[in-house]
């Protein structure tokens, strides 16, 4: 992560450190076996995930095998708040792309939803390292942050009264309530059958919006968060397909404004006002440190995620509608002082000599074009 905490990061960190600290408490008090078990998995989300114009958090029913129980609570004793910020670190390197082999595995259809909700049809391309944009965007969390008896914790030997003592040791952790107070996403995805609606959801005003066989589509009024419950992926093959559930939800997030159908080059044509808006409008505020720069390079993710590419008068165009200025306090026009925008935001992030600063500014030198579709911009 990186050295100076974003605000989602201390707010993750201010959040999460006492409830690790209520569970460490707890279970320290409890007699350990001497085998290697599961530690809590708490939510984990990409760097990119706060800015990002889909706040997304999927979340499974538990993860198999997840680090080691009693390093967790030394770990945690000895230095609060150190496994969390391991869990990120761990995060940012998309471990996940190899755990998903084909789609009816929980990684494999959540790479390909993702994929499929910004519009790229070949997800396997994530499992080689492409689409880092969006693999960054979203963000990871279970209904039960203690395994379940039987994922490890019954195989390795462990008592179902030892395991119980555990998991109710590490119960408060399974609130949907704290990713709302902490991620804030705009949709969660639960992909459990096996959802305790009745404390995940303790402390929500919940509404169901629809109901379609196997897809529960709820919506939380205070927050304006969607909630969308479906089963595992493997359960999903055995009756309707992984594909069925892929296009039922990308159906849902389209029409809560979620997702949109990009074109392939975005000029400022009549039919891609929308998308336009919706770039506007899903875009972090102006202040806190979101200048005209950061827009453009943020823009410039975003049109990555989406192999989509914009013309320079259409950048214009978003830039005075945010309320932008030129350094001499003038619109935009699409000409010279917005390519000249363009040419220094892409050597701001150039100058990060970060591998995370590269990306970005390859992403800034390819998104915006003339508008004969030539770059807008020579790296050369």
């Amino acid at each position: 992560m990186s050295l100076t905490p974003s605000p989602l990061t201390e707010r993750y960190f201010t959040h999460y450190t006492p409830l690790v600290q209520r569970f460490v408490q707890e279970a320290s008090a409890i007699s350990h076996p001497d085998i290697k078990l599961p530690e809590p998995f708490l939510p984990l989300f990409g760097k990119g995930y706060e800015h990002s114009s889909l706040r997304l958090a999927v979340v499974g029913q538990d993860t198999l095998g997840w680090g080691d129980l009693r390093e967790f609570l030394s770990t945690e004793t000895k230095s609060p708040s150190a496994k969390l910020r391991e869990g990120l670190d761990y995060f940012d390197d998309h471990p996940f792309r190899e755990w998903g082999a084909t789609r009816q595995r929980f990684w494999g259809f959540t790479m390909m939803l993702l994929a499929a909700l910004h519009g790229q049809q070949d997800w396997h391309r994530m499992k080689a390292g492409h689409m880092r944009e969006i693999l960054d965007g979203f963000a990871w969390a279970n209904c039960n942050a203690i395994e379940l008896y039987g994922s490890t914790a019954k195989g390795m030997g462990a008592s179902a009264d030892y395991w119980a003592a555990i998991r109710k040791a590490g119960e408060h952790f399974d609130r949907l309530r704290h990713l709302l107070d902490v991620l804030k996403p705009q949709v969660v995805l639960i992909m459990y059958r096996g959802l305790n609606r009745a404390t995940y959801f303790d402390g929500c005003d919940v509404e169901i919006l629809a109901q379609k066989g196997r897809l529960t589509h709820y919506f939380l009024p205070k927050e304006k968060v969607d909630v969308i419950h479906v089963p595992h992926p493997g359960s999903m093959n055995r009756i309707e397909g992984a594909d069925y559930f892929c296009a039922a939800l990308k159906e849902v997030f389209i029409a809560r404004g979620h997702s949109i159908e990009f074109p392939a080059f975005l000029n400022g044509q009549r039919d891609a006002r929308q998308v336009i808006d919706h770039l506007r409008d899903q875009a972090p505020g102006r202040g806190l440190g979101f200048d005209k720069f950061a827009f453009v390079s943020w823009l410039a993710d975003e049109l990555a995620k989406r192999g989509t590419f914009m013309s320079v008068p259409a950048l214009a165009e978003l830039l005075n509608e945010r309320g932008e200025e030129t350094n001499y306090g003038t619109e935009y026009t699409g000409g010279r002082g917005t390519y000249a925008l363009v040419r220094y935001t892409y050597h701001r992030q150039k100058r990060l000599g970060s591998p995370e600063g590269e990306a970005k500014a390859h992403n800034i030198a390819v998104a915006f074009r003339r508008p004969d579709f030539s770059y807008a911009y020579d790296t050369e």
